[in-house]
């Protein structure tokens, strides 16, 4: 007898055996329904939207509090238990087959009836009291996102007990999986649990229980980098409260373990091939186990289809016997061993599983494209006429025959010759082109016709376009210092001196102009300022030596401060290359190799070109070169352009400003020049030197500040 044989019967076995203990108890009570002044008087099933099914259960009294219940994994069952209440039904199994519900189980015993739900799968509940009802609502198969509002009584409180709780700790740790994990702490193991998702938010009820004040707060779990932002701890009535905020699409499970209550929040990455909607990578079906010798790859996958509730098409080829054995495996991995080791293939739509040998379906793919291409081949032709808004037709054309690189071929008919590898009309279709209103003419199948639409409803479209504005600042700072001298002694005698003075006298005289007023004859030392803006110039003239002594001072001192800003700007569309300049063209004389001169020009130009990209996020990537240029020296009669520029590629957001790059400079002089051994002579060496202090201080700096226009040329 092999396994398989075995598992059906130790599940047929339980089966007769729970039913059995069904009978026995409610035969063995039977004669004490009298007792029981509260009975069930019916129950009836209702389907809802989204695989939900409620179940209605009459009874003859009201009672107090929603039943208690638990549930079990393997088999899959919830059990309820109805407090001093009786079996009123004539039979203790009711069929349904409604959603996740198979059907309805009671059994009567001496103080309660328990109601035994035997589900497909495995599904949350909730249940709420409407006058003499009992209604039981079933969850659906919705995926569990952060949009949808659920309830889930993880933990129910022991019917007959009052008995006070207490949460003595909360704790927040990151699994390895990168999942949020709160850990919490109970007083005892038989606390009242419920988890409940409100619209992006989880929260966790627990019955009767006290949080104490030093716990009663907020946990700040960002930097954890998990899918929860925080975990707030509250005192809510009786009970205590736990709000989770997770971000993005989650998923949460929980679990208890003696005193401790641990619920983890794991991030959903949706694989739409994935059997079952979970974390990727990797499986994420409710785990099974499987222990069979021989036997049937149909079994196999019937037993599968069994505990999923899917419907498994197998096809007829599916033959051949399998030996495997696994142990807690999520069922869609135990899928995919069993296609790999028997090299079958499955194809999923909905929730229906087509499973069949991988060269059958192969060859049907084959056969389904071949015949394809037969229909294609013999498809009638249609015609059809393209206005094109913004592309131009002579483009698109090209486009459409894979010739985006190649330049246009004016408005003739393209045919079936000389396909190229990336067209998009099929082989027998052709495209022409009618410049004046820019329309394009197809001929091709329905089909190729559709996706030309497709095509043409992403092409043509406006192009964005971005306004970019650079400043170009030049900011210097200029100080100068000068002092020179002029000393000579000549004889008073010297023809041109009639103008000296008599007597001994000292004319002092100062001047503006910088040229010296005493008499520049016969000087010894001549180390004037250039351009000083002022002088002091005095003679000395002694008869009995008949020496006439010569003075002159000059002196010079700048303080220069200035700011250039230069602000360059132009629109342009997405990807296209912009230019604009501004400048002088300086005309110079060049000879030829005739030996004729000829005019040239040099540029001195403010320019700025740039190639802007629109990313998906609206930023924008531009590849730029800002170009600042100025007339400066002339070398053997060709002038030389002092320039400054810059080339970068940068990504900066819609309407921010970034600093591409800056210049700084500073120059210190401090020269002297002076006359050898009297220059260095103290106090009167002053005399025989020029002192000039230099201090420039130059400074550029270049922005860039990119916005995108709308539709409307605002900006946005």
């Amino acid at each position: 007898m092999t396994r398989l044989n075995t598992a059906r019967m130790m599940t047929k076995l339980f089966a007769l055996i729970l039913l059995i203990s069904t009978g026995l108890l409610s035969s063995a009570y039977a004669a004490d329904e009298d007792a029981f002044s509260n009975k069930i008087e019916n129950i009836d099933f209702s389907s809802l939207s989204g695989g939900r099914v409620s179940i209605r259960v009459k009874l003859k009294e009201a009672l107090a509090n929603p039943p208690a219940g638990f549930t079990l994994n393997n088999p899959s069952r919830i059990a309820l238990d109805f407090p001093n209440v009786g079996n009123g039904l004539a039979k203790s199994n009711i069929p349904s087959e409604q959603g996740a519900l198979k059907s309805v189980s009671l059994a009567q015993a001496k103080d309660r009836t328990r109601m035994v739900l035997n589900l497909s799968r495995n599904v949350g509940y909730n249940t709420t009291l409407s006058g003499n009802d009992v209604i039981i609502t079933l969850q659906g198969n919705e995926a569990t996102t952060a949009s949808t509002n659920t309830e889930t009584r993880f933990a129910e409180s022991r019917a007959t007990s009052n008995q006070a709780h207490a949460i003595s700790n909360v704790d927040f740790v990151r699994g390895k999986n990168g999942e949020g994990r709160i850990i919490v702490d109970l007083s005892d193991a038989n606390t009242g649990i419920n988890i409940k998702q409100k619209g992006k938010l989880l929260t966790v009820d627990f019955i009767n229980t006290d949080v104490p004040a030093e716990l009663q707060r907020r946990l700040n779990v960002i930097n954890f980098n998990t899918p929860v932002l925080y975990v707030d701890t509250m005192k809510q009535g009786k009970n205590g409260r736990m709000v989770i905020e997770p971000k993005g699409n989650w998923e949460q499970s929980a679990y208890q373990a003696d005193n401790k209550f641990i619920i983890d929040v794991r991030q959903v990455i949706e694989d739409p091939n994935k059997l079952v909607k979970g974390n990727k990578p990797g499986f994420s079906g409710e785990k099974l186990s499987l222990n069979f010798q021989n036997i049937e790859v149909r079994s196999v996958l019937q037993v599968i289809a069994d505990f999923t509730g899917l419907n498994i098409i197998t096809s007829d080829t599916v033959t051949g016997n399998l030996t495997l054995r696994l142990k807690d495996v999520p069922w869609d991995q135990a899928m995919d061993i069993i296609m790999q080791n028997k090299g079958l293939t499955m194809r999923k739509s909905g929730n229906v599983i087509m499973v069949a040998p991988a060269d059958e379906v192969n060859a049907k793919d084959k056969a389904q494209l071949a015949a394809a291409g037969e229909i294609e081949d013999l498809e009638p032709l249609r015609t059809e006429a393209f206005t094109l808004k913004y592309q131009k037709a002579e483009d698109f054309q090209r486009l459409l025959n894979g010739q985006s690189g190649l330049a246009a071929g004016g408005g003739g008919a393209v045919g079936g010759g000389g396909i190229q590898a990336g067209r998009i009309l099929s082989k027998r279709g052709s495209v022409s082109a009618d410049k004046r209103t820019n329309t394009l003419f197809i001929q091709d199948t329905a089909q190729r016709l559709e996706e030309i639409q497709q095509v043409l409803n992403k092409v043509d479209i406006p192009v964005r376009q971005v306004m970019i504005e650079s400043r170009l600042v030049l900011a210097d700072d200029k100080f100068g210092k000068s002092l020179g001298a002029r000393f000579g002694i000549q004889s008073a005698t010297t023809p041109g001196n009639n103008d000296l003075s008599i007597g001994g006298a000292l004319p002092i005289v100062v001047g503006n102009t910088g040229t010296a007023t005493a008499s520049t004859n016969g000087l010894n030392s001549n180390l004037p300022v250039a351009n000083a803006f002022g002088s002091i110039a005095a003679s000395l003239f002694r008869l009995p030596a008949g020496l006439l002594l010569n003075l002159e001072l000059t002196a010079l001192e700048t303080d220069k401060r200035g700011k250039i800003v230069s602000s360059p700007r132009v629109t342009t569309a997405n990807q296209q290359k912009a230019k604009i300049a501004s400048g002088t063209e300086i005309p110079y004389l060049e000879a030829s190799s005739s030996g004729a001169a000829t005019v040239s020009f040099k540029e001195a130009v403010l320019s700025l070109e740039v190639t802007p990209q629109i990313t998906p996020d609206d930023k924008i990537i531009m590849d730029l070169e800002v170009k600042k240029e100025k007339v400066g020296q002339v070398f053997a009669g060709v002038p030389s352009i002092d320039t400054q520029n810059i080339t970068t590629q940068v990504l900066v957001s819609n309407g921010e400003t970034a600093v591409l790059g800056g210049i700084y400079e500073q120059t210190e002089r401090n020269d002297v020049d002076k006359v050898p051994f009297f220059g260095d002579l103290p106090v009167l060496g002053n005399f025989f030197k020029r002192r000039v202090k230099q201090d420039d201080k130059t400074e550029l700096l270049i922005f860039i500040t990119p916005k995108i226009m709308d539709e409307s040329l605002g900006l946005r």
